[in-house]
C-alpha cells in the first residue's frame, strides 16, 4: 500500500493568451517533473494554459479552438507522470442564476500516457472584488469525483472550491479522498499570504487530508499573482512553500492519509507507480512569506515590470517633482527594469520650490537615470485680477497656477514619449485619489500609476525601507510636504487620519456612525466621505496600477459616478439647477398630465 505521493509543483508566470508560451513552459515542466524529479504527479496553476484574467476573450470561439489544441499537443506529449493541467474547457449550455446559457467551463485536465483521462471543472465561481466568474463560466457539476494515480484516490479542486467549508473538498474526503491537489490564480493584496495559508490548513486538518496548493507568479494588468505555493499534511503543518514573486519549481513526497472505503466515482489515470532512484530533496525548513513592506514592494515591481515589458514599451519614463510620490516611483522603476531604461523629466514651476528640483537631480543621479530639466511656461493671470485684490487671490491663484503648470506639464511628458514608446507613469498615491487631490493632469498624467493602490503613509514606509537597503531617496524628500498639499485651499487633515478612514470606508464598507463611534470628529469624517464619495467620476479616468489592499478602486469597488445618496449627512439640501423657479420657491407643481391631457412623453 503507497504511503505517500511524489507531488511535483511547476509554480509558472501567468500569461494570459500567450498559447504558445504557455504551451512550451508547461512541455518543460513536464519534462522536469517526469525526468528529474520522477513525481507521480505534477499540479500547475489555475488555468495555466490559457492565463488567467481572460475576460470576454472565453467568447470568441477562434480562441476555444486555439486552446483546445494546445491542450491535445499536449497531451501527446505526456508520459508516465500524470500532469493535472488547468485550462478553459467547452460544455454543454447550461444556465445557473439567470437566463444566459454558459458554454465554457474551468478545466483541470488530467493527462498522462498521450491520452487525456478525464477533468474537472470548477464549482464555485467567485463573483466578488476583481473576481466575476460566473460572467461567462460554466460551474461544475461533480464535486465528489476522484482520480486514481496509482493505487492513490485523489482529490482535484480549484482555487475558490477550497475557500468554502462546504465546498468540493468536503465532498471528495467523504468520497474517499487520500490527498487534495488544488490549481490556484489568487492574487497578491497585503496579508493574504498568510490567510491563504491559515485557510489551507484548516481544509486540511477538518478534511483529514494533505493538500497541494499551486499558484501563479507575476504582473496581470491591475493584479498580481505571488506564488508562494504550499504544500500541507493532514496535520496541517506546513511541509513546504515556494518561492514568492518568482517562478518555482520543486516536488515533494507527500504522507498520504490512510486508505479509506470509496463511496464516489473514480476515474482511474494509470495504476503503475514510478520506480523512482532517490528521494527528493526540498528546502529542509519551509521558508516564511515575505513580510510587509518588502512584500509590497515585490508586488509593485513585479506588476509594473511584467506590464511595461509584455507590452512591448521600449523603457519607462515618468516626471521628477523632488516629491516623495515622483521618488518612490522613480526607484520601483529601477528596481523593476534597470536604471538604463529610466528616463526622468524635471518640469519645474515657479511655485516649484528650488529645493525640489535639487533633490530630483539627486535621486536621479543616486538612481543612476538620465535626467532631462524641462522649463515651462504657462500665461500669467496677474493681470486678470482686480487692483487691491491681490492679497485676497493670492493662496488660491497660486493654487490654480500649479494645477496650470500640472496641465502643461503632463502634455510635455506625454508628447515627449509618445513616439519613443515609453511607458509613461503616473505617480499618484490611493490617499489623494480617494478624496480627488490627484488631477487627472498632474499626478494621474500617464498610463500606469504603480502606486494608485498605496495609501500615503504606506508610500513613506516603503520608501523609509528601500532607503534602508540603499538610501537613494534623500531624506529632506521624505520631510517635506508636497506643493499641491501646501497650496491647497481646502486642507486635507493628516494623512495617518485620512488614510484610516479611507481604509475603514472603502475596504471594511464602515459609515459615518461608524467612523464617529472610532473615534473621529463628525465634521472630519462628514468631510472625508463627501469627498470620496464626490471624486468618484474622476477615478473613472485614473490609469491602471498594482492592487495591493484587499479593495482597490474601480475594479475591485464599483460604485455608480452617479448617486444622490450619500454615507455622511448632508449639511444642506441640494438646489436642483434644473428645477423650475416654482419648484424652487417651493410651490406646488402639477404633475405631467395633470391638467386631463394624456401624458405621452
Amino acid at each position: 500500500m503507497t504511503t505517500s505521493l511524489r507531488v511535483a509543483v511547476a509554480q509558472l508566470p501567468n500569461r494570459v493568451g500567450d498559447l504558445d508560451g504557455n504551451a512550451e513552459r508547461i512541455g518543460r515542466a513536464m519534462d522536469w517533473a517526469e525526468q528529474e524529479a520522477e513525481a507521480d504527479v505534477l499540479v500547475l496553476p489555475e488555468l495555466v494554459l490559457t492565463g488567467y484574467g481572460l475576460g470576454d476573450l472565453v467568447l470568441h470561439r477562434e480562441f476555444l479552438d486555439d486552446a483546445d489544441d494546445a491542450l491535445r499537443e499536449l497531451t501527446q506529449r505526456s508520459g508516465r507522470t500524470t500532469t493535472v493541467l488547468s485550462t478553459v474547457e467547452r460544455v454543454a449550455p447550461q444556465r445557473s442564476w439567470d437566463t444566459r446559457e454558459r458554454s465554457v467551463a474551468i478545466s483541470a485536465a488530467l493527462i498522462s500516457g498521450g491520452e487525456l483521462r478525464g477533468s474537472y471543472h470548477k464549482m464555485l465561481l467567485p463573483m466578488y472584488d476583481l473576481f466575476d466568474e460566473a460572467r461567462n463560466f460554466a460551474p461544475g457539476r461533480r464535486a465528489d469525483q476522484l482520480w486514481r494515480i496509482g493505487d492513490v484516490a485523489a482529490g482535484v479542486s480549484i482555487c475558490e472550491d477550497l475557500w468554502s467549508p462546504e465546498g468540493p473538498p468536503e465532498a471528495q474526503s467523504v468520497a474517499g479522498a487520500q490527498i487534495l491537489l488544488v490549481p490556484n490564480s489568487s492574487p497578491f493584496h497585503r496579508g493574504k499570504a498568510v490567510g491563504r495559508l491559515t485557510n489551507t490548513q484548516a481544509v486540511a486538518v477538518r478534511n483529514g487530508l494533505p493538500v497541494v496548493y499551486v499558484n501563479f507568479v507575476g504582473g496581470q494588468d491591475e493584479v498580481v499573482f505571488d506564488g508562494g505555493s504550499i504544500v500541507v499534511d493532514r496535520d496541517g503543518e506546513l511541509r513546504h512553500r515556494g518561492r514568492e514573486f518568482a517562478v518555482d519549481h520543486f516536488a515533494v513526497d507527500v504522507p498520504l492519509a490512510p486508505e479509506r472505503p470509496l463511496r464516489g466515482p473514480i476515474t482511474t489515470v494509470h495504476t503503475r507507480p514510478i520506480a523512482r532512484t532517490g528521494p527528493v530533496t526540498p528546502t529542509a525548513v519551509p521558508r516564511e512569506p515575505l513580510q510587509d513592506p518588502e512584500a509590497t514592494w515585490s508586488a509593485l515591481t513585479s506588476g509594473l515590470r511584467d506590464y511595461a515589458e509584455r507590452n512591448d514599451f521600449h523603457g519607462i519614463a515618468l516626471g521628477l517633482s523632488g516629491g516623495i510620490d515622483a521618488g518612490v516611483t522613480a526607484t520601483l522603476a529601477v528596481d523593476a527594469v534597470g536604471p538604463d531604461r529610466v528616463l526622468a523629466l524635471a518640469l519645474p514651476s515657479p511655485e516649484t520650490p528650488g529645493e525640489e528640483t535639487t533633490d530630483a537631480k539627486q535621486l536621479a543621479a543616486n538612481l543612476g537615470i538620465a535626467l532631462e530639466v524641462v522649463s515651462v511656461e504657462v500665461p500669467s493671470r496677474a493681470e486678470e485680477v482686480p487692483e487691491g485684490a491681490q492679497e485676497h487671490e493670492a493662496h488660491g491663484s497660486r493654487y490654480e497656477r500649479e494645477h496650470a503648470y500640472h496641465r502643461a506639464r503632463a502634455a510635455v511628458l506625454l508628447d515627449m514619449f509618445e513616439e519613443r514608446q515609453y511607458l509613461v507613469l503616473a505617480t499618484g498615491n490611493k490617499s489623494e485619489i480617494s478624496v480627488g487631490e490627484a488631477s487627472l493632469f498632474g499626478s494621474l498624467a500617464g498610463e500606469f500609476a504603480p502606486l494608485k493602490d498605496c495609501p500615503k503613509t504606506l508610500v513613506y514606509e516603503l520608501a523609509r525601507w528601500r532607503n534602508a537597503r540603499g538610501g537613494v531617496i534623500p531624506e529632506q524628500t521624505l520631510a517635506r510636504t508636497s506643493t499641491m498639499r501646501r497650496l491647497s485651499p481646502d486642507p486635507l487633515p493628516s494623512y495617518e487620519v485620512l488614510d484610516d478612514i479611507v481604509q475603514r470606508y472603502v475596504e471594511y464598507q464602515q459609515g459615518f456612525d461608524d467612523l464617529v463611534a472610532a473615534g473621529y470628529a463628525e465634521d472630519v469624517v462628514q468631510d472625508a466621505l463627501r469627498r470620496i464619495d464626490d471624486a468618484e467620476r474622476i477615478r473613472r479616468y485614473t490609469p491602471i496600477g498594482v492592487k495591493v489592499t484587499s479593495r482597490a478602486f474601480n475594479q475591485d469597488r464599483r460604485m455608480p459616478m452617479t448617486s444622490g445618496w450619500r454615507a455622511h449627512p448632508r449639511p444642506e439640501p441640494i438646489e436642483d439647477p434644473w428645477a423650475s423657479a416654482a419648484e424652487q420657491a417651493g410651490e406646488d407643481v402639477p404633475a405631467p398630465g395633470a391638467d386631463g391631457e394624456a401624458d405621452v412623453g
